[in-house]
């Protein structure tokens, strides 16, 4: 005898339930992708027509674009524009500007990005140089021979190597220079430099604690000034119609060298 096999229609209600539990568990695992970039700390600074700009250092954690570049005036911590960039999980950027775009470099692993001052991304792209020996730790833009030098620490030491590459990194670099910088704590090194007076201007933290900022020639490797500031959490550097000016995390700005 055959068994007849028998189809029954759902009815309506409980497809409704069924395609409503697929939804929510659909939900269930979409990613968090809110954002909060009033509560990040800012990164580098570079100043660029009269503006300075940072990105912010994202502490969200979550999915999808949560990094955005800042404009702001020298003399307020409101911005005045705030453009998304994109990215995600890039920590701490350095910062610099050859008068026309904005480059940012991945504290430690090198990354570089180069950007209009309104966030649109030109291009990305790895600086080979560093490998696993040497940690990315700042970038600046030389106006006396238009080109980019950028710097390294071998991590846990005093010793920096700078590069030197031309405008928008379109061949090697020039041979790699090492400098022995004592004044600044091993573990933590640089933070970030900018280019001003024909000097590389370095900002970080001394064995004590304290925020400094230290200038230095690269062509004889010799230092020429140390200026040590009042609140260690100076987080960047740039020159500014001819004055160091020195970025803490809250946004706010302090020249600190005409």
């Amino acid at each position: 005898m055959k068994r007849r096999i028998r189809f029954v229609a759902l009815p309506a209600l409980a497809l409704v339930l069924v395609f409503s539990a697929c939804l929510l568990y659909e939900d269930a695992q979409e990613l968090v992708t809110s954002r909060d970039t009033l509560s990040d700390p800012i990164a580098d600074i570079v100043a660029l027509r009269g503006y300075l700009f940072a990105t912010n250092e994202d502490r969200s954690g979550h999915a999808g674009s949560q990094v955005d570049l800042f404009k702001f005036a020298p003399a307020d911590g409101f911005p005045e524009g705030r453009f998304d960039m994109g990215l995600n999980g890039v920590g701490y950027l350095a910062a610099c500007s050859d008068g026309e775009s904005i480059y940012l470099q991945v504290r430690g692993k090198g990354q570089l990005f180069k950007t209009s001052p309104v966030g649109e991304l030109a291009w990305t792209r790895w600086d080979l140089f560093p490998g696993g020996y040497h940690a990315a730790c700042g970038i600046a833009y030389r106006d006396d021979v238009d080109s980019f030098v950028v710097v390294y620490r071998r991590p846990g030491t005093a010793t920096y190597v700078t590069l030197q590459y031309p405008r928008d990194f379109s061949s090697a670099p020039d041979s790699p220079r090492t400098h022995e910088l004592t004044l600044f704590d091993s573990p933590a090194g640089i933070l970030a430099v900018t280019w001003h007076n024909d000097l590389i201007w370095a900002l970080g933290r001394d064995a004590e604690g304290h925020a400094v900022v230290q200038g230095f020639d690269l062509d004889d490797n010799t230092t020429t000034r140390v200026i040590q500031l009042e609140d260690a959490a100076a987080c960047g550097i740039t020159a500014l119609e001819g004055a160091l000016v020195v970025a803490y995390p809250d946004r706010h700005f302090e020249s600190v060298m005409e």
